[in-house]
This record gives C-alpha cells, sequence and structure tokens, in this order.
C-alpha cells in the first residue's frame, strides 16, 4: 500500500496539492486506502487458495490479528466466519 507521499509522486503532485484535491473531493487518503484495502479483503477471502495471513501481508498489515480486527470493522464477523458463510453460499 503506498504511502500518501508515494501516491502524490505516482500522480506527479506534491503532498500538499494531493491532499487538497482529495478535500475538495470530500475524501482523506486514509479514507481511500482503508476503501482499497477493504475491498481487495473480501476479494482474497473469497479465493480459499490464500491463508489469511497471505491476505494480512498483501493488505500490508503487520500482524494477521491487525487485520481481523478490522475486517471485524467492516463486516461485522471476522475472516475465517465470512469465509466459511461464502463457501456455504457457493455450495449446490
Amino acid at each position: 500500500m503506498p504511502t500518501i507521499a508515494g501516491a502524490a509522486m505516482a500522480a506527479g503532485l506534491s503532498v500538499r496539492s494531493l491532499q487538497r484535491r482529495l478535500a475538495g473531493a470530500g475524501v482523506t487518503y486514509s479514507q481511500l486506502r482503508e476503501e482499497v484495502r477493504r475491498e481487495a479483503a473480501f476479494r482474497l477471502i473469497e479465493d480459499c487458495s490464500l491463508n489469511l495471513f497471505e491476505i494480512a501481508a498483501a493488505l500490508g498489515y503487520s500482524d494477521p490479528a491487525h487485520f481481523t480486527r478490522a475486517f471485524v470493522r467492516w463486516s461485522g464477523t471476522t475472516p475465517r466466519a465470512y469465509r466459511r458463510q461464502v463457501m456455504r453460499a457457493s455450495l449446490p
């Protein structure tokens, strides 16, 4: 997950210019990063070939427990419970 400095550089902007543009759109870089992580987490959890450690690392979490806490905040359930629900729903 790029830092705001990395994202600004990729966009050809200064950090402050990026912050101003995001503020104009009513969003912060932290909010965008959280949304991208959330969407990616749901996609990755549905891929049963990846374990939760791999998913946490892919999303930039230094500890799987941090990922689990974030996922519970987003979904109201643990990653394992969500994966079980998805697997049950895909059964004929």
